[in-house]
């Protein structure tokens, strides 16, 4: 075997565009003095190759998380003390001393003088805060941490299991088959009640039920010059027992841009962490990435890692280059981008000085080239010189499926993704085909393709779009194969960077716009692809070069030409040609072409006179001889319109582009100025409902594009596809990935609500059905594509029969009274079954703000850099019932579905549960949040800089969307008289073609899961399925239908008869004394609620008992006050006496006989008595509760006391209650029995809602800390640990958006 060397270059490709031919002629404009804006997951300040420069010097100069994922706010505020260990912290947030290294220099926080602080001698201010593990990490590694951490929970739980499970077969053995007494019977169960914590049988709310991961204390202080971050671990606090004078001093942080410092935060993550400090000092912003994205794709744009004999690694197309790490995936969502993180990144990269960023995220949009983001952007190119680059997008290949910002949008740069022969063999271990058929060099079959919905190119330009490049050490890997757009645009961001770096190195100046047209003008047209698909071509960076040294001096090309269809609605930007009646006729445009100069707010003198001054002559021209454009154009400032004539009436089928160019005349060779795309989708001929493709073979990654006009009342299609090969003549039993796309544009609609794709791995003579909804007159493109890497011949056959059911109204709406709701349903295509079902799934409950919302400035981060306009925040706060535990998703229709074209720069909810404690978020797409049984408070935060439009949401109601816990079928009914009298339903009919029916739905009889005004919605359909269709050949989902629950009538009373009332024999003498004395009983109670009239209570209660010596509720208010919570401790034995008091009062022979027999409930003088009776035992039954407690608290008290004072209560009610808790765990304890007080703690945390009726109620806080106590009695510590450290972590506000 012959040695060869690895094709490492190919890697992370360089070849493709000429960039590494750039770099071996020019190797100082590598990149250097040029600064890369990452706009990303975040980037690891560890990863391979991003940490130093080729001279030495910092390569990651910045780092910030955009998002506020990472914000902790530092709202608790303790004084450190100077001493002979160092600085010492008191209590921290663990409840425990925490020592700092006396080295460490602490002053007061700024706005703080001497007299504030009291003088270093009482110490100096520190604030802390906690932060847990997994609200920052990315969910790979949280699975993964969580895995390591159950192992090390199993190992303990293991070692105290066995013993245990010892102890049960020696208790079986010994009274199993014998009569154990009661007391051998509790033994038993406390060792079960073990064994069940130990194996996780808690709620599912309990914290002991789930890892809630490491949590971090977060110290902040001032040292005269800066804010000074240290993070520390729970587990580090315990293991040190807080001294953490020897922490290093690398760990005592700042904002990482002043001493480029990051730290990791332990050898089981391997996660590194910066810190910023904001709104002086109140937040740290703890930096961390929400995935291996960011440092993937910083690695292809700039990464540099020296070559050795043994240790090779592929550079960035731009090692040289310094990178700004902007974090605006936001961990909260998955590692989701909102408008705020894109605002604060913009607003980053011009403070950090970025020359070019990098945008490797994208969605599809509503509205192209428009938005509160568009607006941002642009100022960001045009006003302050920075390029913006960005993937175009991975939803290809049928067309207009370019992604915003990327492919939508004139400011920035859209790059589709290339994969070359090189890629394949180097990167995916590619072998030639069989036949000598090489793998020819394409865009990837998924790379989005042009045009945008109003015509413009999409696509930019085209780059390599895989490398195996660098990732964050959390992934215990060095590198890693990723391939999308979103590499091809960082790869071209690093072409970028060595152009830019080479027009710095020789004075020439640049701006975005000049750029833009140098990468266009020089791009290499890649065979056999549309300019659709690759835009002007592969970037050529040695043909940039030369294309910029050539034109260096010329002031036009920082002109940006804007185009814009003045003759057709909405102004679009080229022409696009899809509707079947827009190619029956020559179709005449007007065309504006506006030369900017700048931003409009640019008015001095210079640019001032190069607007008046400018004047060019152009050339028109255009290849296509379906468009008739006039010769020549002359256009001065201000802009000026021409038009020209699109004649697709001759146009075969199919996909035709080209564009109209403008030429200077006197400078032709430079190529053009401005274009205006033109693409005509020219459809097929369908006879009548049924296309017939016949047998299509493909060649490698070959899409076949199909344009069908959707018959009218279509409302889905059969797609069948069938592989051709016959495995006994092919001698080939491989599969092949296949793919078919489709898609309609609808207006105001982005490209994913209307398309489908599907991806099939064919095996030889296989069928395949696919049933895809379709609107009816809009044009669809039907794609079918060989995969990219797919080898060997593929050859289908492909048929479609467009079917439908259509009723109309589409969408229905069904409001009480039994009227229903009327459909007529048609079937205009063939004849078709129909078997009308409608299913109720989902509801939506209302809700408004529960008062009008507070607009405020937000932070130093939210400052315009365009024209220092603070952004400004809308916060709404809803509150809602969560009657059982569940999921639920928030919807803020007037709000959600947009992000880059939204009007607003952002929204974001935080959702919140009755503790404060943050248990979900919803951004432009919402999604299910779990929550528990309580009140849930959702905080709604809308951003702008203009107050005016925030003020117009104060009042902004949302939606609670929830599943029904059992869906709702609506009958069907073929009239309004079988409807409303119950009478036959509607059964399976064949509905003939060209005929129609009436369906009447009849509304829910049961929505008592909702309230009125509760929106119930779901689907319903019409066709029967058609179950000789092979795969998925049946009707896809219906049409929807709604439902507006309104007012219930009251149910029939089930009541029981109220009991006959006992004449009142009282003498009126009586009852005003009885009057009087409830009066004085009032006043007692008054003076009981304030504590400073505790001696009026005293002398005013003594009165009132020489008076009334044996009533009982005034010696009950007695009792109440001596065992009130915050004085009971001094007066134990005042509260036994007046629960004696009490006890002694009642005639308890009476009291038991009076229940030892059953009352007459309808003799009046028997139920008045059988009422006081019970009153009287609620007495009795709180004083000897009340008793039995002082007694246990006493120390004078002994156990045989408690005994027979509980025995006492016994008597009486079951103690087993959990109103008797405080009784139950005491009688435990007294036992040693922790295993039963464990399981009644436990089972306390989940109803703690019962205690509050208690004598002696308890907080949720008072049972995790007796938790915590009987854990560590019963050493099970790694159990007590999960207690701590929910309790720590109990927050005392919401957390920061």
């Amino acid at each position: 075997m012959t040695s060869a060397s690895f094709p490492t270059q190919d890697l992370l490709p360089k070849t493709e565009t000429n960039a590494l031919e750039f770099l071996e002629k020019y190797p100082q404009y590598n990149g250097k003095d040029i600064t890369i804006g990452i706009l990303d997951t975040g980037v690891d300040p560890g990863a391979i190759g991003l940490s130093k420069l080729p001279d030495g010097g910092q390569k990651l100069v910045h780092v910030a998380d955009c998002t506020g994922s990472g914000d902790v706010k530092m709202d608790t505020e303790v004084l450190a003390k100077k001493d002979t260990k160092g600085w010492v912290i008191e209590k921290d947030l663990f409840g425990n001393e925490l020592v700092l290294s006396g080295d460490l220099n602490l002053q007061p926080f700024p706005k703080q003088d001497a007299e504030e602080t009291k003088g270093e001698t009482e110490g100096m201010p520190v604030r802390l805060a906690l932060k847990r593990a997994y609200d920052l990490f990315p969910k790979k590694l949280i699975n993964r941490v969580k895995k390591h951490y159950a192992e090390q929970f199993e190992k303990e739980n293991h070692r105290l299991v066995v013993p245990l499970q010892n102890k049960l077969s020696e208790w079986k053995a010994k009274y199993g088959d014998g009569k154990p007494t009661k007391q051998h019977i509790l033994e038993k169960e406390d060792i079960e009640a073990q064994l069940d914590a130990l194996n996780g049988k808690f709620s599912s709310t309990d914290p002991l039920k789930e890892d809630l991961g490491p949590v971090y204390q977060i110290i902040l202080f001032y040292d005269g010059k800066d804010f000074r971050v240290i993070i520390v671990d729970a587990d580090q606090c315990r293991e040190t027992s807080g001294d953490f004078t020897k922490l290093p001093m690398d760990r005592v942080m700042t904002d990482f841009h002043k001493e480029f410092q990051y730290s990791t935060f332990s050898s089981v993550d391997m996660m590194n962490y910066a810190v910023n400090i904001y709104k002086n000092g109140e937040v740290v912003s703890v930096v961390v990435d929400a995935g291996a994205h960011g440092s993937h794709v910083a690695g292809i744009t700039a990464r540099y890692h020296p070559s050795s004999a043994d240790n090779e690694e592929a550079n960035g197309v731009a090692p040289g280059a310094k990178i700004v790490a902007l974090k605006i995936g936001d961990s909260r969502l998955g590692s989701m981008e909102t408008g705020t993180a894109m605002t604060r990144a913009m607003i980053e990269a011009v403070k950090h000085k970025c020359d070019v960023i990098n945008l490797s995220y994208g969605e599809g949009c509503v509205l192209p080239n428009t938005g509160r983001f568009v607006e941002l952007a642009e100022q960001l190119v045009y006003k302050h010189g920075i390029v913006f680059v960005s993937s175009a997008g991975n939803n290809g290949p049928a067309l207009s499926t370019v992604g915003a910002p990327g492919g939508t949008t004139d400011a920035i740069l859209g790059v589709a993704a290339y994969v070359s022969p090189n890629m394949m063999k180097a990167e995916y271990s590619m072998e030639p085909e069989l036949k000598d058929e090489s793998n020819p060099g394409t865009t990837y079959t998924w790379s989005s393709v042009g045009p945008t919905a109003d015509g413009a190119q999409g696509v930019d330009i085209t780059a390599p779009g895989a490398a195996i490049s660098c990732v964050p050490n959390w992934c215990i890997q060095r590198n890693q194969l990723m391939n999308g757009t979103s590499m091809s645009s960082p790869n071209a961001t690093g072409c970028i960077a060595l152009l830019l770096s080479a027009a710095k190195a020789e004075g020439i100046k640049m701006t975005p716009v000049r750029l833009k047209r140098a990468l266009q003008n020089t791009a290499t047209k890649m065979p056999g692809l549309s300019p659709l698909q690759q835009g002007h071509g592969m970037v050529n960076v040695d043909a940039a070069w030369e294309y910029i040294k050539s034109n260096k001096d010329d002031i036009y090309e920082d002109v940006y030409f804007k185009t814009e269809i003045l003759n057709r609605s909405g102004g679009p930007r080229g022409v696009y040609l899809r509707h079947q009646k827009e190619m029956e006729a020559i179709q005449n445009y007007s065309v504006f072409i506006d030369p900017i100069f700048g931003t409009s707010d640019d008015v001095n003198k210079d640019t001032q006179m190069k607007r008046v001054e400018f004047e060019m002559k152009f050339s028109l021209k255009c290849t296509a001889d379906f468009v008739h454009v006039p010769d020549y154009f002359l256009l001065m400032h201000n802009g000026r319109s021409f038009k020209f004539d699109v004649d697709p009436t001759k146009l075969p089928a199919g996909v035709h582009t080209t564009s109209i160019y403008g030429y200077d005349t006197t400078k032709p060779e430079l190529g053009p100025r401005f274009h205006i795309p033109i693409t005509i989708t020219k459809t097929i001929e369908v006879d009548d409902t049924s296309v017939d493709f016949g047998e299509l073979e493909f060649s490698p990654n070959e899409v076949k594009r199909y344009f069908i006009d959707v018959p009218k009342n279509a409302t889905w299609m059969d797609i069948k596809i069938k592989d051709l090969r016959n495995i006994d003549v092919d001698q080939d039993t491989s599969s092949r990935l296949f793919v078919l796309h489709t898609l309609q544009l609808l207006p105001h609609n982005a490209y994913r609500d209307a398309e489908e794709q599907k991806y099939y791995q064919l095996m030889p003579n296989q069928e395949q059905v696919a049933s895809i909804p379709v609107h009816a007159g809009v044009v669809i493109e039907m794609d079918f594509a060989r995969y990219w890497n797919a080898q060997g011949t593929t050859k289908v056959s492909a048929q479609v029969r467009f079917r439908g059911v259509t009723p109309n109204p589409n969408n229905l709406t069904i409001v009480p009274g039994r009227k229903g709701g009327k459909v007529r349903v048609e079937s205009s295509l063939a004849d078709e079954y129909i078997s009308p079902k409608a299913i109720l799934k989902k509801y939506w409950h209302p809700i408004c703000p529960k008062k009008s919302g507070l607009i405020t400035p937000c932070d130093e981060r939210d400052v315009l850099t365009s024209n220092g306009k603070q952004i400004h925040q809308l916060v709404l706060e809803y509150e809602y019932d969560n009657k059982e535990a569940g999921n639920f998703v928030p919807r803020a229709p007037a709000l959600q579905g947009v992000l880059y074209e939204s009007a607003f720069e952002s929204q974001l909810m935080l959702i919140f549960d009755e503790e404060k404690r943050y248990i979900g978020v919803a951004d432009s797409w919402p999604s299910d949040v779990k929550a528990a049984k309580g009140k849930i408070t959702i905080r709604l935060q809308v951003r702008h800089d203009d107050i005016s439009k925030l003020e117009a949401l104060k009042n902004l109601p949302i939606m609670i969307e929830k599943s029904l816990k059992k869906e709702i079928t609506l009958l069907a009914y073929s009239n309004h008289a079988s409807m409303i009298t119950s009478g036959p339903k509607m059964r399976r009919r064949l509905l003939r073609q060209g005929t129609n029916t009436c369906i009447i739905f009849a509304e829910p009889d049961d929505t008592s899961e909702c309230e009125v005004g509760d929106v119930i919605f779901g689907s319903m359909t019409f066709a029967d399925g058609a179950s000789s269709l092979p795969g998925e050949g049946k009707k896809p989902d219906g049409f929807e239908v709604k439902y507006v629950v309104g007012a219930k009538a009251k149910e029939d009373s089930n009541e029981k008869a109220s009991p006959p009332e006992a004449e009142d024999k009282r003498s009126d003498e009586e009852k005003l004394e009885e009057a009087i004395r409830s009066t004085k009983l009032d006043h007692l109670k008054k003076l009981a609620e304030k504590k400073e009239d505790a001696d009026k209570f005293i002398g005013f209660y003594e009165k009132l008992t020489s008076e009334y010596s044996n009533h009982l509720p005034l010696l009950m208010e007695g009792l109440k006050f001596h065992d009130n919570k915050e004085t009971r401790k001094e007066n134990l034995d005042k509260v036994i006496a007046a629960a004696n008091n009490v006890i002694e009062a009642i005639d308890k022979v009476k009291l038991a006989v009076h229940f030892g027999m059953k009352h007459d409930d309808e003799d009046a003088d028997s139920c008045k008595e059988h009422k006081e009776q019970e009153e009287i035992k609620t007495h009795l039954i709180d004083a000897l509760a009340r008793k039995a407690r002082a007694i246990a608290d006493s120390e004078s008290s002994s156990d045989e006391d408690f005994e027979k004072a509980l025995k006492e209560l016994e008597k009486w009610t079951d103690t087993s209650a959990n109103k008797f808790a405080v009784l139950t765990l005491e009688h435990h304890r007294r036992a040693g029995r922790y295993g039963l007080m464990l399981k009644l703690l436990s089972g306390l945390i989940e109803k703690i809602d019962e205690m509050k009726s208690s004598f002696a109620p308890l907080t949720k806080a008072q049972v995790l800390e007796q938790r915590q106590e009987v854990l560590e009695k019963l050493s099970f510590t790694h159990l007590k640990k999960r207690d701590e450290i929910f309790k720590a972590t109990t927050p005392k506000d919401f957390t920061p958006f």
